[in-house]
């Protein structure tokens, strides 16, 4: 059955990777004077190890405040990302980097809680040898365009990976839209939506996979907004025994084919004082394998906030997978699923791990 394009009015947010002639059209460069004010601020905090507690107030810079704001606004209702470029690293411990990084956030939204210990400020960083089964951004594995569960999601560079480690971004507008053109046999498998499962982080008396369906797409107030994280719906489809069918893979390879089209996506390297801040409702990001540095303190290492402000956007309620925004904190629980495992067992559902063909050269030529 092939179900009828959603129409919507979000055709800002739909870009090409030839919509833009260089980076300079998606990036906010800082000033000499904008870094410095960024010091002052974070060398004025109580206690540089622990921003938390500070909001965008703490944070007012008399020059780069403004552009903060403009750039919250194409964030929200224009491109929906931005790049930040030249977060002053060489001049910052990690800790006062990782204010700064707070600091700048604070112009966007409220930070978000990132999982079920509570923290608000994450760490990208491999983790593998530390975790059995870590989430997935814990990992140098590849990882395909996807939503994480929260508004917007930035992410700033302490340190690059020695190979690898390319951020890849896709406009969910764009792929519907293209879907719509020349594959709308598949819209209505992805309008239906699916199961998530939980990773373990459900609230107490909570099933661990989502009792509703989560549409890939849903238009509100005009609006269209995606919501997709393929390994989490296939094992949500597995823990229920409800096995996803022809249609459905037939849709999903479809939508990542698409997502990973070299024409829609943009593929790039966050370099050391690089800010990547995305709609995480209409621009899907992803990352390429990588290697590290033997040196420990010279191993990839990315600063994570999730983060909201209220009217954002209007989204529907599927998209919100606990009680608010993100993953809140709770006492004894974390997440334990194992998503190589889940590779393993069931590769055709879950398409196996990402291979987006996109090459260290490819990315250095957008930076």
């Amino acid at each position: 059955m092939t179900a009828e394009c959603l129409k919507h009015q979000s055709q800002s947010f739909a870009w090409k990777a030839s919509s833009f002639k260089s980076s300079a059209d998606y990036s906010l460069k800082l000033s000499e004077a904008e870094q410095t004010e960024i010091i002052a601020a974070v060398r004025a905090l109580p206690d540089v190890s622990r921003p938390q507690g500070t909001d965008a107030a703490a944070f007012a810079m008399t020059s780069l405040t403004p552009r903060l704001q403009a750039a919250y606004e194409e964030v929200r209702s224009g491109r929906g990302f931005v790049v930040i470029r030249g977060l002053p690293v060489d001049s910052l411990s990690k800790d006062e980097f990782v204010a700064a990084v707070w600091g700048v956030g604070q112009h966007f939204g409220h930070a978000l809680s990132q999982n079920t210990s509570g923290d608000l400020i994450g760490h990208v960083v491999d983790a593998t040898a530390e975790d059995a089964t870590p989430r997935m951004y814990r990992s140098n594995l590849e990882l395909r365009p996807h939503n994480d569960i929260t508004a917007m999601i930035s992410l700033a560079c302490w340190h690059k990976s020695e190979t690898g480690g390319a951020s890849v971004i896709v406009s969910a507008v764009t792929v519907h839209d293209a879907l719509c053109k020349d594959h709308p046999e598949v819209l209505a498998a992805l309008y239906r939506g699916f199961h998530y499962h939980q990773v373990g982080e459900e609230a107490p008396g909570e099933p661990p996979v989502t009792r509703q369906r989560v549409p890939l797409f849903a238009v509100r107030d005009g609006q269209l907004s995606s919501r997709y994280l393929r390994s989490n719906l296939v094992a949500g489809h597995r823990a229920l025994d409800m096995p996803l069918t022809d249609e459905d893979i037939t849709a999903l390879n479809t939508f990542d084919a698409v997502a990973t089209a070299p024409e829609n996506r943009l593929a790039f390297f966050l370099e050391r004082g690089d800010m990547l801040v995305v709609n995480n409702y209409t621009v899907m990001h992803a990352r390429t394998s990588f290697k590290n540095y033997p040196e420990p303190e010279r191993k990839r290492h990315l600063v994570r906030l999730w983060m909201d402000r209220p009217g954002f956007r209007d989204v529907p309620g599927e998209y919100i997978f606990h009680e608010v925004n993100g993953v809140p904190k709770r006492e004894g629980k974390s997440a334990s699923l194992n998503f190589k495992k889940l590779y393993a067992d069931d590769p055709v559902a879950s398409g196996g791990v990402a291979d987006l063909k996109v090459t260290d050269e490819m990315a250095a030529s957008n930076v």
